[in-house]
């Protein structure tokens, strides 16, 4: 003798089950990031402006310059308000993803500070170009970045840092 199937038991009810359950969860997922997005902006906006004070020494105070750069391949533009110099940001791919570079220039357009930030690249091997034993190279420089060595074993990463560098420098007389 075979037993007929319940529809509702068989069916309906899990379907209604699970679709509370993801209801749920779905509503204390937005209540969750409505309440920790805030804090997460504003964390990273104080590391923006710890890394734009790191790669511009003595920086009072910045200002962003407004325009949209990113045909220049710039990420962002500030300028610092006593007129010791810029800090520009881009990013390139990487290995593992985006590398992040932030330089800043003196008002003449040479590099005084870099900083990249290479947390998605592999650690132990693309993470080392993120190191200022890597990054002092660029220090110095206000032309094309193309006599910059790669790291062995890390040349996306390398190549990323430079590609930043070398678009940070070309774009930096039309924002000034």
């Amino acid at each position: 003798m075979s037993k007929k199937g319940n529809v509702w038991e068989d069916l309906l009810k899990p379907v209604i089950v699970l679709l509370c359950i993801s209801l749920a969860v779905a509503v204390l997922l937005g209540f969750v990031n409505s309440k920790t997005e805030p804090i997460i902006q504003e964390n990273a906006r104080v590391k923006a402006e710890q890394t734009r004070s790191a790669v511009l020494p003595g920086a009072k105070g910045f200002e962003e310059i407004e325009g949209n750069f990113t045909a220049l391949d710039i990420d962002s533009a500030y300028k610092e308000t006593s007129g010791l110099g810029y800090v520009l940001t881009s990013s390139h791919k990487g290995y593992g993803g985006d590398v992040v570079v932030t330089v800043g220039l003196d008002p003449d357009g040479k590099i005084v500070g870099i900083s990249a930030d290479v947390k998605t690249e592999t650690q132990g091997v693309g993470s080392k170009t993120g190191e200022a034993k890597y990054l002092d190279q660029y220090l110095g420089q206000s032309g094309p970045a193309a006599s910059v060595d790669t790291l062995t074993g890390a040349t996306y990463s390398s190549n990323a840092i430079r590609n930043s560098v070398n678009a940070i420098l070309a774009a930096f007389d039309k924002i000034k």
